[in-house]
């Protein structure tokens, strides 16, 4: 198994592989709810290359590592996938805790919005703030997740968020059933 994921699902007060149910809702709150094993969603614009280890718990949003060579391990890309949205895979972190560094104020349910409302969710991120709206539980899980893996809020989200589209999306691999309703 992948050492960070496993360490996240430590900070839940379980272990994966002890979990008696298939998705362990404990940061649910903050839009990341992880899957007991790992697997690809085939949603028809999930790419075949991914294995999705959380969801956002709305519209199939879910995150995935993006295995071109393999197994997935910490250093690999992770996608995030909106079955909803016009652009419906962004790569959202260049491995697990970029990832994670990535919502680590704003929480990763609102990631979604970097794709619906770019203008003003960006300049968001940028702000390193936590939502007016975050309760007391929320700050605390993102301060935990934050801490234990000794993150940095990005800088820039956007230039960033370009780079790693560059870099890696060109390398997701679609089913035929993306390609009939794409083109």
């Amino acid at each position: 198994m992948i050492p960070d994921l496993e360490k996240l699902w430590k900070l839940t007060g379980v272990s994966r592989t002890s979990f008696g149910e298939n998705e362990n809702i404990y940061f649910d709150p903050i839009g990341l709810i992880l899957l007991k094993e790992p697997v690809n969603w085939e949603y028809w614009c999930t790419p075949t290359n991914s294995v999705t280890f959380a969801t956002t718990g709305g519209d199939g949003v879910h995150f995935g590592f993006l295995c071109n060579d393999g197994q997935p391990t910490d250093k690999t890309p992770i996608v995030m996938t909106l079955p909803c949205a016009d652009t419906p895979n962004i790569i959202v972190g260049e491995n697990f805790k970029e990832f994670l560094a990535l919502g680590c104020r704003t929480g990763y349910f609102d990631l979604e919005q970097i794709e619906y409302q770019p203008e003003s969710h960006i300049p968001y991120l940028d702000s390193h703030t936590y939502s007016e709206e975050a309760m007391s539980n929320e700050i605390e899980m993102l301060n935990a997740i934050e801490n234990e893996f000794s993150l940095k809020p990005w800088k820039n989200h956007k230039a960033r968020l370009s780079e790693l589209q560059l870099k890696f999306l060109n390398s997701l691999k679609y089913s035929d059933e993306y390609h009939e309703i794409t083109t």
